[in-house]
């Protein structure tokens, strides 16, 4: 009965978490590493010291740590301030303000070495809006809003090892939209001129793919952690296109089919120590693939203008990133049987090199600094985490707004010495119940 209980719970708030609007932008990339208020106190550090159903995320081998079967809601608020100047203009991202929501369960299979596990989170997002004050013919919005939903299971033969692993539903919805410019000198006499333009693309599309994790004890008080993401291929293969201005013929109709948007692979090592009875620490290298993210094309059946200028027939902007790594370190102490403290800090790397690097991802390198606690009652857990994420400022010196210029449609921007500053507030809060 029990059994069947969880089972319903967990189902009804995964799909409702489903349905939910999902959208940030945060970390290296478009990366959302942190899903839990534990996991935000610590810096993310628990790829070995994980100890509630959140393992069907950080790392599945860690099912069999959690005591009891524990169902975990989290909500997250990111507040995200990115500054960008492009030759003595400003402009400042306007979609500032996002929530997520997350939800974990686990169950320990009676008599057996098994534990299973479902979990719906948001490791991928992105939203940045601007104004035209310096994006007239560059980045507008772009969105990209996921959802993962993975059941998972671990098998702890011994105390002293676990394996574990996870396959995961991927739900993604994309938006990307720019201001066009098919004539440079035109554009810049007459504001409105018919060689200016709009695009629009939206799509929704669904995907699979796996992560597994391993756990190993070699003493009472040392953990060793690894895990594995896999890439994911979002393929907006029957997006909606509209492109839009004084020079375009109606195309209510269009589509487009956009190359494999990769949600990278993702490595994680960890080691965890218990220094006393009260006082554990971690510390966590990721490795993120980024490299395997070259371009953002898509192609479409060449849409007519007037005024003789050529069809459209796509666009391409080269990304060319590079692969990241990450260092996270987090400890906590238990006060007493009912409060625990948390802190943590991390070093993230930005994959986004100078030449591609525009509005529309302007991270970089980043550390973070995370403090949390947490407060436990009988059967209750509450906890909440707070983290400032400290970006590099970035200057560069591209020819086009948009970076490496772009071939088939004409994303013009201001060229001219760019400055990039950004900044985030993540503050999250979770709710638990050990049935």
């Amino acid at each position: 009965m029990l059994k069947c209980s969880l089972t319903v719970v967990i189902c009804i708030v995964s799909a409702i978490i489903v349905l939910c609007r999902a959208e940030s932008t945060f970390g290296g990339g478009f990366t959302i590493p942190h899903q839990t208020a534990r996991g935000l106190g610590l810096s993310n550090a628990l790829t070995a010291g994980v100890n509630d159903p959140s393992a069907v995320y950080y790392n599945p081998a860690a099912l069999g740590e959690v005591q009891g079967n524990v169902l975990l809601a989290n909500g997250s608020y990111i507040n995200v301030i990115n500054d960008v100047e492009n030759s003595g203009r400003n402009s400042v991202n306007k979609h500032d303000d996002n929530f997520l929501a997350t939800l974990f369960g686990n169950y320990h299979i009676p008599g057996t070495d098994f534990t299973a596990g479902i979990g719906t989170y948001t490791p991928f997002g992105l939203a940045t809006t601007y104004d035209s004050a310096i994006t007239r013919f560059a980045a507008q919005r772009t969105e990209l809003r996921t959802i993962y939903v993975t059941p998972a299971i671990a098998w702890h033969p011994s105390n002293q090892f676990s394996i574990g692993g996870g396959l995961s539903f991927v739900h993604a919805s994309g938006l990307f939209t720019r201001a066009l410019c098919f004539d440079s000198a035109a554009c810049t006499a007459i504001v409105g001129s018919p060689a200016e333009a709009h695009l629009r693309l939206t799509d929704t599309q669904n995907a699979f793919t796996y992560n597994l994790g391993v756990l190993i004890k070699p003493t009472d008080t040392l953990k060793l952690g690894l895990s594995y993401r896999a890439r994911a291929d979002i393929r907006f293969k029957d997006a909606d296109v509209k492109l839009g201005g004084v020079g375009f013929a109606a195309n209510p109709n269009a589509k487009a089919d956009v190359k494999p948007l990769p949600l990278p692979p993702v490595i994680n090592a960890g080691a965890f120590w218990q220094i006393t009875p009260a006082w554990g620490a971690e510390l966590v290298y990721e490795f993120t693939r980024w490299s395997e993210f070259k371009n953002f094309k898509a192609n479409f059946a060449p849409i007519p203008l007037f005024f003789g200028l050529a069809p459209v027939p796509g666009f391409n902007l080269p990304q060319n990133w590079k692969d990241t790594s990450s260092v996270r370190f987090g400890t906590s102490y238990a006060v007493n049987k009912t409060w625990e403290i948390r802190g943590g800090l991390s070093y993230d790397g930005g994959p986004t090199p100078n030449r591609t690097l525009n509005p529309s991802i302007p991270g970089g390198d980043s550390i973070t600094l995370n403090t949390g606690i947490g407060y436990k009652w009988d059967r209750f857990g509450i906890d909440a985490g707070y983290m400032a994420v400290l970006y590099k400022t970035r200057r560069v010196n591209n020819s086009e707004l948009e970076g490496t210029p772009a071939t088939g449609i004409p994303f013009n921007g201001a060229p001219g010495k760019d400055k990039y500053e950004t900044f985030n507030n993540f503050l999250s809060l979770s709710a638990s119940y050990r049935f």
